[in-house]
């Protein structure tokens, strides 16, 4: 069963944005590690987007997730309420400085069929769209560890089911994470 959660709570409250995280960013313990200010407010599904991976992270050892617009599919994640003075936080940690994601505005359909606006991130490169179960090629894999928190968060957060089982599917490179990433992980 999905989380479902009062429309108050997607509300406008001064000083707050809404946050839709795709990625490692479902995890809750990942997110609060830059963000100590997130609260989980429940699922949402971005329509005519897919989810997809490209650039290769050092950090992650491995590629992290992008959403690419591709009509008549869609992305499931969290919604989280962070306060402003986690926005540069958020936006360092996505790499906008670096150019590595650039932050959009897109309409996420809440579990209880409500449309909200949320900040999320997207690669600036997008890798050439796959056909509906086709396999990542290995260049574009995520590392063990970075899936891990993608389909931990997923758990975590009450994502659909067939969701989870398809993140499950997504093939990874065999590496883990950085030992500084590592330790982040473990410490929060």
């Amino acid at each position: 069963m999905l989380n479902s959660f009062p429309r108050k709570m997607m509300d406008p409250i001064k000083d707050t944005f809404l946050y839709f995280a795709y990625g490692s960013n479902l995890f809750k313990k990942r997110i609060r590690i830059n963000n100590p200010t997130a609260e989980f407010l429940g699922v949402g599904r971005l329509d005519n987007h897919q989810l997809d991976f490209i650039k290769y992270s050092e950090h992650w050892r491995g590629t992290s997730a992008t959403i690419i617009p591709t009509e008549h599919a869609h992305v499931w994640g969290a919604i989280w309420r962070l306060h402003d003075q986690d926005l540069p936080s958020l936006d360092r940690q996505e790499g906008v400085d670096t150019n590595w994601y650039f932050a959009k505005s897109v309409n996420v359909m809440t579990s209880d069929g409500v449309s909200v606006q949320c900040r999320t991130y997207q690669q600036t490169i997008n890798p050439p769209l796959r056909k509906n179960g086709e396999e990542l090629p290995l260049e574009r894999r995520p590392c063990i560890t970075y899936l891990d928190c993608i389909i931990k968060g997923a758990v975590e957060c009450e994502l659909p089911e067939y969701y989870i089982e398809e993140l499950k599917k997504i093939s990874h490179n065999g590496q883990i994470a950085s030992a500084k990433m590592l330790e982040k992980l473990n410490s929060q």
